[in-house]
């Protein structure tokens, strides 16, 4: 737009430019023509002569010439004020774009920039998604060997006896408080004889085997396996009064508190024994 403007403008200059050099020539022949009329002459021809009318219409020529002259000149200085003017817009609409794009140039590198760390990150997400995938499986894999592993030791050391036998052994192991030795017995019983009518029971003493040994987390862990997993077994209201003891023995005072409101409602024709231990312990945790 502007730069039409500009070419616009040169054009006109250029015509008014010949123009003016044509008006100057016209003038520099009149001003010889007058002046041959006065060479060897002091003075003006007679008035009534044709040279005088003649010499009056060159000075009518010449005087109508300086104006035209002068109306030029102001029209072109006009004419170049305007293309200066449109040229110093088209600078500054220049500089203006070049700002703008270097800017934008900034922004796009800026943008690209976080593309490029993006990427980067994604990918060293995804390699550190997949090694711990990895890991997890052979740890899985791991685990699982070492499960069956245990499974044939405790066949190979327990498998010949008995559920009743098993049992009454790791129940005497408990009473003379060789915990340890009862947890192998009662997680073989467990391995061995799942469905039996003492399984509960053994869940249950499994948990004892570690909460007598200050192995909370592994305690809450046996006394929920023995609510949730023989719910129907006689030992079953002590795995969910003994889980939230333990629950509070962790810190963990929400969840004791939840474990004993449980157990109002699943068993609410306990023992009066049972009813103050639960009682006694509600208080201690100011439950709700």
């Amino acid at each position: 737009m502007f730069v039409g403007s500009a070419e616009a403008a040169t054009v006109n200059v250029g015509e008014l430019a010949d123009r003016l050099d044509r008006m100057e020539d016209a003038l520099k022949g009149v001003q010889k023509k007058l002046s041959n009329n006065y060479v060897g002459s002091r003075k003006r021809p007679s008035s009534d002569s044709p040279a005088e009318d003649k010499l009056d219409a060159m000075l009518m020529q010449l005087q109508e010439a300086e104006q035209n002259l002068r109306q030029l000149t102001g029209e072109i200085e006009t004419i170049r004020f305007i293309q200066d003017e449109l040229q110093n817009r088209i600078d500054r609409v220049s500089a203006d774009m070049n700002v703008r794009f270097t800017e934008m140039e900034k922004k796009l590198q800026t943008a690209e920039t976080k593309i490029k760390k993006m990427e980067e990150e994604k990918l060293t997400a995804e390699k550190a998604k997949k090694e711990a995938e990895k890991k997890k499986k052979e740890q899985e894999a791991a685990a699982a060997k070492a499960a069956k592993d245990k499974e044939l030791q405790m066949k190979d050391r327990y498998g010949k006896k008995s559920a009743k036998e098993l049992y009454d052994q790791a129940f005497a192991s408990i009473k003379k408080q060789n915990y340890k030795t009862a947890q192998a017995e009662f997680e073989a019983f467990l391995s061995l004889y799942p469905k039996h009518e003492l399984a509960g029971n053994a869940q249950y003493w499994l948990g004892e085997s570690f909460f007598a040994r200050s192995m909370y987390s592994k305690a809450a862990v046996a006394f929920a396996e023995g609510f949730q997993n023989y719910r129907g077994s006689q030992k079953a209201p002590d795995n969910l009064f003994k889980l939230g003891v333990t629950m509070a023995k962790l810190n963990k005072k929400d969840e004791a508190c939840i474990a004993f409101k449980n157990f109002t409602k699943e068993y609410p024709k306990v023992s009066e024994s049972m009813k103050k231990r639960l009682e006694t312990e509600v208080q201690k945790l100011s439950c709700p």
